[in-house]
C-alpha cells in the first residue's frame, strides 16, 4: 500500500513539473514566430524613443503647492 501511495505522490509531481515546465516557456517557439517577436519588438523599441523624443524639456522646477502657499 506504502508503494502504491509513493509511485502516485511521484507521478503528481512529474505532472506538476512537468507543467511548470510548459508555462515558462520550454518548448521551442517555431522560427517564424520568433523573428516575428523579434521585429514587432524593434519597432515598439523605435516608437517609444521617438514618443520620448516628442515630449517637450521643461527646465523650470514644476511645484506643484505654489497656488497654495
Amino acid at each position: 500500500m506504502r508503494t502504491v501511495i509513493a509511485v502516485m505522490a511521484i507521478a503528481l509531481l512529474m505532472v506538476a513539473t512537468n507543467a511548470q515546465a510548459i508555462a515558462k516557456g520550454k518548448k521551442q517557439q517555431p522560427d517564424a514566430q520568433k523573428t516575428e517577436d523579434q521585429a514587432k519588438k524593434k519597432a515598439d523599441e523605435l516608437a517609444y524613443k521617438n514618443a520620448l523624443k516628442s515630449i517637450p524639456v521643461s527646465n523650470e522646477k514644476s511645484d506643484p503647492w505654489k497656488n497654495v502657499r
